[in-house]
């Protein structure tokens, strides 16, 4: 599932199909150019998600809170789906 695309976007950000076993090995995955790309498991996004210094601190390509607040939310919508699709204890 992609959360973001390089039309309208500095990252081009999604969910990786994964052979995860549990929520926590799920993959966010953000790309900053073709080249370039950072993979965070849930359970990294989840200790970041409420801290734009930690985001910044993650990716390098971030030049200011405005780029950290849009990928915070790209974020967000991973965790939310992760969790909503482990609800049910798969």
């Amino acid at each position: 599932m992609s959360y973001s695309r390089w039309l309208d976007s500095a990252f081009y950000t999604y969910w990786c199909v994964s052979d995860a076993k549990n929520k926590n090995d799920e993959v966010f995955i953000c790309h900053t150019d073709i080249y370039k790309c950072y993979k965070f498991k849930y359970i990294e996004c989840k200790r970041i998600v409420g801290d734009l210094t930690a985001i910044k601190g993650k990716i390098n390509e971030i030049k200011g809170d405005e780029d950290a607040i849009e990928l915070q939310g790209y974020i967000k919508e991973f965790v939310k789906h992760v969790d909503k699709e482990y609800a049910d204890g798969s």
